[in-house]
């Protein structure tokens, strides 16, 4: 079937139906609203997944994944002061949703009367407070709420979305997956669905979520009918009920994906986690008899850091010398060696607040923090540590090259058995949930957060590839990394059902840097760090590497770089990156021949290469990078469909 762009009436195809290809929506529907003589326009809204949601936030899945965000820093909808084109709608947060959900007054609430107003004329369904009432009644501002209820609040802002369309829109539905885009001669693009149907559109908006690449040795790792192997994934969409319940899998990979496939592994297949104080986790877990036996190896070898618990979301640190750098090198496209010009703003500001938090709880301290500001500010950043030695007696020197390595940081050095090494991790994440615990009140965890809280502010300084290459690759990809480690891990009680897990006999692990290939027994997974090798029959990928456009698995991508119509964005000294390049105003691919293209835009994940920030959810108050670009793509889609451009 073919959706053609009869007479007049314009057309503009939004691949992708999750929380951008919503917002475009949205932000498109703003947009005509401010043009008074706007003509009749058709949308075309494509996804395969729940629309609203998207396939990472879909309510049909199991209720124990649950964001990594908290309920009180996360937005949809845009607001006064928003670098927006199109007009600012305000609206809810997800926790003022669901707080007016619960039925809170307003003013008691502190959620303003416009918003509360908006609320009470798009009122979700009876249904959604009766099927989410228990997790509605224990939410708090700081809570990580289940992905399912997430889901249903974008389910909302999408039928919010409709309902203010104006009366010039029609709007089409497909749950289909668009798998090819090809140039008509009339100047429209013809897009092929995976059902066969064929959608006309004068302008398109690609709006993906994560998007999986080939996984490496594929073949070899699939060679065999008797073995198993669950290929990287959304875990709530990779076939765990292949791993059978007492046997062994391996998993590659302690980072969220991890976490996951350990809570549906365990709980979501019935066992229970119980309080017991006597525990070093304060937990106790239950086993259902339908468990496997976890083995687990990672690049570090170490999960995840467990997310502080501040009770409240989470400080804005001061940055004073990082945002000093921002100002002087914000203006202009002179090249930023980041390395020398953007780290040690970040590692002093981190030294600092290490040593303020140590000062603010040990007031009994011999330390004078204005000295010690005076000696972070005056000496080389890579020397800080060693100068501080013996300062503060009693407390150890921070230093973020060290946290990097959490195995060495937490003198866990191999050669060690299997079961040593296993004790080791379980004895370092004792010491995490403690610190987790102590909230602003520790110390490392301060120095830690400063770090992981710098990165958007680093990153949309060197977008577009403004950082030198060397130094991109270098300092840049290193301070990224660490902190994810440090800012994005599990809630802390994650971490404490992961301990109670390996108490129980459950989750065991062998090392860093492991090695996998295919024996006569079965999977074989190697660590240097134990010099121990495991085998088993099943083979869990609980790895998620960041979209690349270069080895994609996604049939439309690879259509549109073959065709020419993407091509990947470049480093200035000539090096490919993960993503396609992008107009950064308009978010226009640039097609192979580096011009951009008049119709086809590109927004969110499979850019983060070059324009970052593009992976988290809106926060509110943060001016989100996820709704400028939805807002910039909708605003020029609508443009070109309608000659203005």
């Amino acid at each position: 079937m073919t959706f053609p762009n009869p007479g007049t009436t314009q057309s503009i195809a939004i691949i992708g139906a999750g929380p951008r290809g919503t917002s475009v929506l949205e932000r498109l529907g703003a947009a005509v609203q401010a043009i008074p003589d706007q003509g009749p326009l058709t949308v075309h809204l494509i996804d395969d997944s729940q629309h609203g949601s998207g396939e990472i936030w879909r309510t049909d899945q199991p209720s124990e994944l649950c964001m990594n965000t908290l309920a009180g820093a996360v937005t949809m909808f845009t607001e006064p002061g928003s670098t927006v084109s199109a007009p600012v709608f305000r609206g809810p947060t997800l926790y003022e949703w669901i707080q007016l959900l619960r039925g809170e007054k307003p003013d008691e609430a502190g959620i303003d009367a416009p918003v509360a107003e908006m609320f009470r004329m798009y009122r979700p369904a009876p249904a959604v407070a009766i099927a989410f009432s228990d997790e509605l009644r224990a939410t708090r501002p700081e809570s990580n709420p289940s992905r399912r209820l997430y889901g249903a609040y974008l389910r909302w802002f999408l039928d919010v979305t409709r309902r203010r369309l104006p009366p010039s829109i029609t709007l089409h539905h497909h749950r289909s997956r668009a798998v090819a885009l090809a140039a008509a001669a009339d100047g429209t693009d013809e897009i092929t669905l995976a059902d066969g149907s064929v959608i006309r559109a004068g302008a398109t908006v690609i709006a993906p979520g994560w998007q999986l690449s080939l996984p490496e040795n594929a073949e070899q790792l699939d060679a065999s009918d008797d073995l198993t192997w669950i290929r990287p994934g959304n875990p709530a969409d990779q076939p765990l009920d292949r791993v059978e319940p007492g046997a062994t899998v391996l998993v590659r990979g302690l980072g969220m994906g991890f976490f996951d496939a350990m809570i549906l592994l365990t709980a979501g297949r019935g066992g229970r986690f119980v309080d017991d104080p006597a525990a070093r986790s304060r937990l106790r877990y239950l086993p259902s008899g339908r468990e496997p036996r976890i083995v687990a190896a990672s690049g570090r070898g170490y999960p995840l850091f467990p997310k502080s618990e501040y009770h409240t979301l989470p400080p804005r640190m001061p940055h004073r010398r990082l945002r000093e750098v921002v100002r002087e090198l914000s203006p202009g496209d002179t090249p930023i060696d980041f390395g020398e010009q953007v780290w040690p703003a970040v590692a002093r500001d981190a030294h600092e607040a290490y040593y303020r938090a140590l000062h603010r709880v040990h007031r009994d301290l011999a330390m004078d923090p204005a000295e010690l500001v005076g000696l972070i500010d005056h000496t080389p950043v890579a020397d800080i540590p060693r100068a501080l030695v013996g300062r503060i007696p009693a407390h150890p020197v921070f230093d973020p090259v060290a946290e990097a390595d959490p195995l060495a940081a937490r003198g866990i050095i191999g050669p060690l058995s299997p079961e040593e090494f296993t004790t080791a991790v379980a004895d370092g994440l004792t010491a995490d949930i403690t610190h987790a615990a102590a909230g602003r009140d520790s110390a490392r965890k301060e120095g830690l957060w400063s770090i992981a809280s710098a990165r958007k502010t680093v990153s949309v300084l060197g977008a577009n590839g403004r950082y030198t290459p060397d130094s991109r690759r270098g300092r840049y990809a290193w301070m990224m990394a660490l902190g994810r480690l440090a800012g994005s891990g599990p809630p802390a009680f994650r971490t404490r059902e992961l301990l109670a897990l390996i108490d129980a006999g459950v989750v065991s692990f062998l090392g860093a840097h492991p090695t996998v290939g295919v024996t006569d027994g079965g999977y074989r997974m190697h660590s240097p760090t134990t010099d121990r090798a495991a085998t088993a029959r099943t083979l869990l990928d609980a790895r998620l590497p960041a979209p690349d456009v270069r080895t994609t698995a996604e049939p439309l991508m690879r259509d549109l770089l073959q065709r020419g119509r993407i091509r990947v964005f470049r480093l200035s000294d000539g090096s490919t990156t993960p993503s396609p390049e992008v107009d950064p105003v308009t978010q226009r691919v640039i097609t192979a021949d580096g011009a951009p293209d008049p119709r086809l835009h590109l927004i969110g994940i499979p850019t983060h290469a070059q324009m970052p920030d593009t992976m988290i959810s809106p926060m509110p108050g943060t001016d989100a990078t996820l709704l400028q670009t939805t807002d910039a793509a909708a605003v020029h889609a609508l443009a070109a469909v309608s000659a203005r451009v």
